[in-house]
């Protein structure tokens, strides 16, 4: 299995994170980090392998996130035999699959078998159709190129001559001849051979050998002055439509195998995509022959290449068991598509664009939204120059952000669309936000030594509480009628009276972040003398303290049901606590990594620090961490339903990450 040795040995550090009583290494957090490294190296296979590996009974939020990037397919629909290729008619109503010895036939977009085209004696390398989707020409091990009636599936001519050995066939633009690519060995060695000849009659027009290597694939521009042939030679020859050749464009020499599997043209004849054994992607300018960049990422050959219908972007499959996306504006990266268990060997794009297809040796067709990354991984990007919170409505919907700008900032989660904002505190910053149970109203907080409360709906200010000095946390109760802010002390008020109910402080030091409880009896805050403190929400009455950390706790928050209090310090030191006194139940040491905050849901603790960590509840595991931007994460939010997790870096952009449906 590849990347074992590098895979286990990224996941021994994990294994030794947490040393509370429950904290003993298993095999789940190795199995979720040997997973998380799968996705960094980009080898779905091993992703997908790690994450069956692993006991259902162990599963969390973690498995989910992981699963749902895993597979990102839409539908999957299971074919007789393995496809190798798949082929979209330019009519857009139907779909080509090659299959051992036979092409099947399927409708758009019901996926249903049509009819299979049957008569070759052997394997079919390929199948294209003409411009109009009304044929089909096919190559095949039987040493046969054959064209076919779509509608009947009746043959209508085919070469055939013993010696060679066909590769691949495209119909000229306007469908009269097929131009077929293949390989003959003589006593002077191997060579790469071109067939143009009648489409109709089967005459063979032009026979002409090319390059000194088996040919692999073969495509006229889209105004068939040219023709183009990907070679094992790492070169693709332009030739006339006689089959002279032209020019050659010869791919970047890394001292690896660079043998071209597979070509394809952009829509407006400007671009040629050549997919290469060496895991790249080459692109040409056709006009110039100038290489125009060369594509990274796939960790396997790279067997199949299409543009878009509008050229925008293009999709590429691999032996990696992944399709990925990427935009041809300036050739970036767009998006990886997973789901596949074994070699994708081509991808095709629906008539809009907006779905793609793979076929996978693992037996199935694979279908692909275009955008599929927005089902896993939402960015939202603030406007704001940087960000200190965000937090979600009961429902999931909406976000509030907090920002440096001092403004409070309003999006939908399904979409990123920017619904809201306003100036919460004028000329200053804006330290967090905090909604009451039934997210009608918000709590924002700034060091202009204010705890504001908002009418979300309106933003209309409830409550302007004052506080001694500047607010670093702030908090609002589940009923929205008690606020409380952290300073040089803990402050709760009243909402409607504005009156202060209790003030708690210790001399020498000051409260970090403070959360109420579930049920809003209790309000627990951290401290920079290393204690967390519980306090009753309405009299103010120190419930329980807990004073192991020696490091600031900058981080608190309560499981679901209010029993426990979990505690983070600037060490990276996460504590378990019974919320209302007792000895700490466990502590987990995620690395030194300072905490800036938790948060529970379930069994499952999000932890925000110089990247999230998840942690077990029960046995004090990290069982994941994630990076999903190059910076510390200062803030998260759980969705109510526990699906969606909100990460908040110091810069700008929030990313929302979806354990899926």
């Amino acid at each position: 299995m590849r990347h074992v040795a590098s895979l286990m040995a990224a996941c021994a550090g994990v294994l030794m994170l947490c040393q509370g009583v429950r904290g003993q290494a298993r095999a789940y957090p190795a199995q979720i980090a040997a997973a998380e490294k799968s996705l960094q190296l980009g080898d779905s296979r091993e992703l997908r392998r790690w994450l069956n590996a692993t006991s259902p009974e162990e599963r969390g939020w973690e498995w989910e996130y992981l699963n749902s990037v895993a597979d990102t397919t839409l539908r999957r629909v299971a074919t007789p035999e393995s496809p190798i290729r798949v082929a979209m008619s330019p009519r857009g109503d139907v779909v080509a699959t090659v299959e051992g010895a036979l092409v099947r036939l399927w409708s758009w977009p019901a996926l249903k078998p049509l009819r299979a085209i049957e008569g070759h004696r052997d394997a079919v390398y390929r199948a294209e159709f003409n411009s109009t989707g009304e044929r089909l020409v096919t190559v095949s091990r039987d040493v046969t190129s054959q064209t076919w009636d779509v509608a009947t599936g009746s043959p209508i001519a085919s070469i055939d001559l013993s010696n060679p050995a066909f590769a691949a066939a495209t119909f000229s633009p306007n469908g009269a001849h097929v131009a077929t690519c293949a390989w003959e060995r003589d006593d002077t060695g191997v060579h790469g051979v071109v067939w143009i000849w009648d489409a109709a009659s089967g005459e063979v027009l032009h026979r002409q050998r090319i390059g000194v290597k088996p040919l692999s694939a073969i495509h006229y521009t889209p105004d068939g002055s040219r023709l183009l042939v990907g070679s094992w030679d790492g070169l693709v020859h332009v030739l006339a439509p006689d089959a002279t050749e032209i020019t050659r464009f010869t791919l970047a020499d890394e001292d690896v195998y660079n043998a071209v599997n597979d070509i394809d043209i952009s829509p407006d004849g400007r671009y040629v995509a050549a997919a290469s054994k060496d895991r790249t992607i080459s692109i040409f300018e056709i006009e110039s022959g100038e290489p125009i960049a060369r594509l990274r990422g796939h960790q396997g050959y790279v067997e199949g290449v299409a543009f878009s219908h509008d050229g925008r972007r293009l999709a590429s499959a691999s032996v990696d068991a992944s399709v990925r996306l990427w935009n041809t504006s300036d050739w970036t990266p767009a998006t990886v598509l997973r789901g596949a268990m074994d070699t994708l060997r081509g991808a095709a794009w629906s008539p809009e664009d907006e779905q793609v297809l793979g076929c996978s040796l693992d037996g199935h067709l694979l279908l692909w939204r275009a955008d599929q990354n927005a089902a896993n991984q939402l960015a939202i990007a603030t406007g704001a120059s940087g960000t200190y919170s965000c937090v979600m409505t009961p429902d999931g919907s909406t976000m509030a952000v907090a920002c440096y700008d001092g403004w409070v900032r309003l999006f939908d989660t399904r979409t990123a669309v920017l619904l809201d904002q306003w100036q919460a505190h004028p000329g200053s910053t804006c330290h967090a936000a905090q909604f009451s149970a039934d997210g009608s109203r918000l709590a924002t907080c700034s060091w202009d030594n204010h705890v504001r409360i908002w009418e979300v709906k309106t933003h209309e200010q409830i409550a302007a509480l004052t506080a001694g000095d500047g607010v670093y946390d702030c908090a609002i109760s589940p009923d929205g009628k008690r606020a409380a802010g952290s300073g040089s002390a803990l402050v709760v008020w009243d909402v409607d009276s504005a009156e202060v109910l209790f003030t708690a402080s210790v001399a020498g030091t000051s409260p970090a972040r403070i959360r109420f409880s579930y049920d809003g009896s209790m309000i627990a805050s951290g401290w920079d003398d290393g204690a967390a403190r519980v306090h009753d929400a309405v009299t103010g009455e120190l419930i329980a303290e807990f004073d192991d950390s020696d490091d600031r706790v900058e981080a608190v928050g309560f499981t679901d049901d209010d029993s426990r209090l979990i505690t983070g310090d600037s060490a990276g030191v996460v504590r378990i606590c019974p919320a209302r006194g007792g000895e700490t139940i466990y502590a987990c040491d995620t690395g030194g990594r300072g905490i800036y905050q938790v948060e529970a849901h379930g069994n499952r603790v999000a932890i925000a620090a110089d990247q999230l960590w998840i942690m077990d509840l029960e046995r004090g595991d990290v069982v994941l961490g994630l990076n999903p931007l190059a910076d510390s994460i200062w803030n998260l939010a759980w969705s109510a339903d526990g699906r969606r997790l909100a990460t908040c870096p110091t810069q700008g952009t929030i990313i929302i990450l979806d354990a899926g449906p």
